[in-house]
């Protein structure tokens, strides 16, 4: 069918109905489309090269059509939505690229889509692949990168790119330069350095993934055939996971807390350092983490679930305190490192200390000013200025807590690692231990039955007696009242205010709020 387009009738075509005819005006006749077969309507207009049309399937696209030989050509000029940016204009530039394209044709003899596609295969730099793969990871329907993750690959992009890696062509990164800088990089982090090169590996191996996908599709041979970072794969660069462990234990980057010892001094300093210069969210918000075992960009973000809609609380991580569940006292992760939502049971301690919590965070966001929306965090941020609105950064309280319990490393993954080594200590069995840690298969979901949730309710309960006994003022002033008191010594005394001299320490760039400029 032929008949001059305009872009009036172009946004009335659908494919529940196709032109059957013109009438005496010259107006084209819609009739039932029920195959829902897509159609081609050609521009009769001067202004339009012959050939030019557009297709109206489930997307509207403008097309050029030439023969060349004897062999036809019909390739995509574009998208009709991508050319309504400039509506007056829509036509005409639609009309004046197919004009161009036609002539590549005959030039050529081969669709300018496809050569397109072969020079940006072959010319695609190393920033190009990162770009893609990162949208891709962003955007993808199965787990959705976290902004977390996503950091991590802008933070491998931002290395290659010191190096001017990133303008370079993949074909022309070679494997004795790629094995060189790894090399070169290595001896100062070397955990950060191999995680960069495995983003460069897995960036490039997308990107050769799709190109395949190109090249069989249309029926020639893949133009990048080679991942230059797999030369340091095949020579067994990166390190293995029990060198790695070791490496670790060598430079004592991993030190929990022992539950011999020094998780009771840790307990209570921390308790006696929650009444002094405001740092009551804090030592709350390092004890949860210790006591639930999870990472910190798990629990910061909690709000109090009453609070909550239903609809929010399936998207929001949240604490409920009273609920009238199945699952009664309970904290939920949304989106955790894995991509899966998490739900674990609250002990009695830990429901007694969210309590506490619950007012003094309430009293906290009225003295700072805060508004409704952000007085529903479990952790309030100490700032008005707090572009997150919660409390997520306890690195300066804590080293002041390891400092005046006597502990030499203490981080705050190692409250976690502490977690898990109170469940060795209990034989916790392997199931719960997965359940906890939030290592379960991809099948596991959030959801338990009775019998499951009553478990790990009973397991949680002896882990959180376990830890806290250890520190008997923490544990007699959290403990259930029908509970025996426990013989405590003398509660810790904290040290008095230092008065902050000189810069404050340097923040990190990710992180939304601190308490960095606090005194503690």
């Amino acid at each position: 069918m032929k008949t001059e387009l305009t872009m009036a009738l172009i946004k009335r075509l659908r494919l529940d109905s196709k032109p059957v005819g013109v009438d005496a005006k010259g107006d084209l006749v819609f009739g039932p489309n029920p195959s829902g077969k897509d159609y081609i309507i050609y521009d009769a207009s001067q202004e339009a090269p012959p050939g030019f049309g557009v297709r109206v399937a489930k997307k509207k696209t403008f097309v050029i059509r030439r023969k060349v030989h004897g062999k036809s050509f019909m390739p995509t000029v574009g998208n009709v939505a991508d050319f309504l940016a400039d509506t007056k204009s829509a036509l005409s530039n639609a009309r004046a690229k197919a004009a161009k394209m036609a002539l590549e044709i005959v030039e050529t003899r081969a669709n300018p889509n496809e050569t397109a596609r072969k020079r940006s295969a072959a010319e695609l730099t190393l920033g190009e692949a990162f770009e893609k793969y990162r949208h891709h990871l962003a955007t993808r329907t199965q787990r959705p990168a976290t902004k977390e993750t996503l950091r991590v690959a802008d933070r491998a992009a931002r290395k290659f790119d010191s190096w001017k890696w990133m303008a370079k062509r993949i074909k022309d990164l070679t494997p004795e330069e790629i094995q060189q800088r790894f090399e070169q990089s290595k001896s100062a982090h070397p955990t950060a350095n191999e995680q960069a090169f495995r983003w460069g590996m897995a960036a490039v191996r997308w990107s050769m993934g799709m190109e395949e996908l190109d090249a069989a599709s249309a029926g020639r041979e893949p133009l990048l055939r080679a991942n230059p970072f797999m030369v340091l794969t095949l020579n067994k660069m990166f390190r293995s996971r029990e060198q790695v462990e070791r490496d670790r234990e060598e430079k004592g980057k991993r030190n929990p807390l022992t539950p011999s010892k020094t998780i009771g001094q840790f307990l209570e300093v921390a308790w006696a350092k929650r009444a002094v210069n405001d740092n009551e969210t804090g030592v709350h918000y390092l004890m949860l983490m210790l006591l639930w075992g999870c990472r910190k960009s798990e629990h910061a973000p909690c709000r109090w679930g009453e609070l909550l809609s239903r609809d929010e609380r399936r998207v929001a991580s949240h604490v409920v305190l009273d609920g009238g569940d199945d699952y009664g006292a309970h904290v939920f992760f949304a989106r955790t490192k894995n991509g899966r939502n998490h739900r674990l049971p609250l002990g009695p301690m830990a429901t007694e200390l969210l309590r506490r919590r619950q007012a003094s965070a309430a009293e906290e966001s009225a003295r700072r000013g805060f508004d409704a929306k952000s007085r529903g965090f479990v952790f309030p941020a100490r700032s008005k200025q707090s572009k997150s609105g919660h409390y997520s950064d306890a690195t300066t309280l804590l080293d002041a807590l390891r400092d005046e319990a006597g502990i030499e490393k203490l981080t705050r993954h190692d409250l976690r690692r502490s977690f898990g080594a109170m469940m060795t200590t209990l034989d916790v069995p392997e199931g719960v231990r997965k359940r906890f840690f939030n290592h379960s298969d991809a099948s596991v979901t959030d959801t338990y039955t009775r019998a499951e949730w009553a478990m790990l309710r009973e397991w949680m309960t002896r882990i959180e007696q376990e830890i806290l006994a250890k520190a008997p003022n923490v544990y007699n002033a959290l403990k259930p009242v029908d509970w025996p008191m426990l013989a405590a010594p003398e509660p810790h005394v904290s040290r008095a205010a230092k008065a902050r001299s000189g810069r404050p320490r340097k923040t990190s760039p990710i992180a939304e709020e601190s308490d960095l400029g606090h005194v503690v």
